[in-house]
C-alpha cells in the first residue's frame, strides 16, 4: 500500500497525472481490506454495534478455516480445541464471554404474559425459581452467556459455570435442559419440560405440569401439582408429597420410589428394567393395584386390605383396595417391587 502512494506522488511529479486525479486514487487505495477474521466475525456476528472479544475472534477464525462445525459451540482454553456442544441455532442479542474467567452477570428483562423460556446450561449447574415480579432476572459466574429475544420466545444459553434465573408467575412454559451439571427447580408455576445429561434434578412447589429425561443423574420432586412425566437412564426417582393425578416414571436401569396419599383417582405407573420399585401406601388409599414382575424379578408386597383379590402369585398380583378408582400399576423385568404401607399423614 505504501509503495502505492510513492508511485501516485511521483506521477505527479512527471506531470502525467493531475493532483485531484491523484486525490481520488489515493482515496480508493487507503480504503482498509478486511481480513478474513473481519469478514468470519462479520459472517457470525452481524450486528455492527458489537465489539467481540478474543474467544468470539477465535470463534470466527475457527468457523471460516472450517476447524468446527458451524451449528456447535465450543469452550475454548488456550492453545487447544476441547469437546465440541451442540449450540442452539439463535440470533443473539446479549452476549457475555471470556474464555479465562468466569464472568459475573446481573441482568434483567421486563417479559409479558405468554412468553416462552428456552434455557440451556453446559458444563453448570442451573438454578430456576419463580416470583412474583413481571421482571426474569439472570445471575450467575459462567465463561459464555447469550440472550436472545424473539416474538414471544426468550432463549438463554450459557457454558461452564453457575447459572440462577427468577422466573415470573405468569411464564406458562419452561424448557430447559442441562448437560454435565445439577438442575433445581423451586416455586414454579409453569409446565416444565426439563433435561438433564450427567447430572441430578431435583424440583419443589412446582404447580404446574413437569416432564423430565435424565441421562446418568438421579430425579427427586416433591409437591407437585400437575402431570409428572419421568424418564431416566442409569438414575434413581423420588416422587413425594405430590398432588398429581397423572404420574408416569420409567426407569432403565434405577431404583422408583413414590409416595402415595389417600388417592381415589389418577393414573400412576412406575416400569423399571432393573432395580428397586418402592411404593408407599396410604391405608386410605382407594384403588386397583396391578404389579407385574419377569424374568428374575421379585414382588413383596404388605398385607393389604383387599376388597377383592383378582390375583396373587410370584410374578402377578392384581386387586382392588376398597372402592377402587385409582389406577396404580407397576412393572419391572429383573428388579424388585416392595409395596409398604406408609407412614405419613396426608
Amino acid at each position: 500500500m505504501e509503495r502505492d502512494r510513492l508511485s501516485i506522488l511521483r506521477r505527479v511529479e512527471k506531470g502525467e497525472i493531475s493532483v485531484d486525479e491523484a486525490k481520488d486514487e489515493l482515496e480508493s487505495i487507503t480504503e482498509v481490506k478486511k481480513s478474513p477474521l473481519e469478514e468470519a466475525i462479520e459472517e457470525i456476528v452481524p450486528e455492527k454495534s458489537y465489539i467481540p472479544t478474543r474467544r468470539e475472534r477465535k470463534l470466527a477464525l475457527a468457523e471460516k478455516y472450517q476447524r468446527w462445525q458451524t451449528d456447535m459451540m465450543i469452550t475454548l482454553r488456550e492453545g487447544e480445541f476441547p469437546c465440541q456442544l451442540s449450540w442452539p441455532d439463535k440470533a443473539w442479542k446479549w452476549m457475555w464471554q471470556n474464555p479465562e474467567y468466569p464472568v459475573y452477570i446481573n441482568h434483567s428483562m421486563e417479559l409479558v404474559e405468554g412468553t416462552k423460556l428456552q434455557i440451556s446450561s453446559y458444563y453448570g449447574d442451573l438454578f430456576i425459581r419463580g416470583w412474583d415480579q413481571p421482571k426474569l432476572i439472570i445471575n450467575g459466574a459462567v465463561l459464555d452467556l447469550r440472550i436472545g429475544q424473539d416474538e414471544d420466545i426468550v432463549s438463554i444459553a450459557s457454558s461452564t459455570g453457575q447459572l440462577q434465573i427468577c422466573v415470573p408467575f405468569f411464564i406458562k412454559n419452561i424448557e430447559a435442559r442441562v448437560i454435565s451439571g445439577d438442575m433445581w427447580l423451586s416455586n414454579i408455576k409453569s409446565n416444565i419440560q426439563a433435561g438433564c445429561k450427567s447430572g441430578d434434578l431435583g424440583g419443589e412447589y412446582i404447580n404446574g405440569d413437569i416432564r423430565c429425561q435424565v441421562n446418568g443423574g438421579d430425579v427427586r420432586l416433591v409437591n407437585v401439582i400437575g402431570a409428572i412425566e419421568v424418564n431416566t437412564i442409569r438414575g434413581n426417582t423420588n416422587l413425594r408429597k405430590f398432588q398429581s393425578q397423572d404420574v408416569n416414571v420409567n426407569s432403565l436401569d434405577g431404583n422408583i420410589s413414590m409416595e402415595l396419599g389417600p388417592v381415589s383417582s389418577g393414573s400412576f405407573q412406575c416400569e423399571n428394567d432393573k432395580g428397586e420399585i418402592n411404593i408407599l401406601v396410604s391405608d386410605d388409599i382407594s384403588c386397583e393395584l396391578i404389579a407385574e414382575v419377569s424374568k428374575d424379578g421379585r414382588l413383596t408386597p404388605i398385607v393389604l386390605p383387599w376388597n377383592k383379590l383378582l390375583e396373587r402369585s410370584q410374578n402377578r398380583l392384581h386387586g382392588i383396595l376398597k372402592d377402587g378408582g385409582a389406577t396404580i400399576k407397576l412393572i419391572t423385568q429383573s428388579g424388585i417391587i416392595y409395596i409398604q404401607e406408609s407412614w405419613v399423614r396426608w
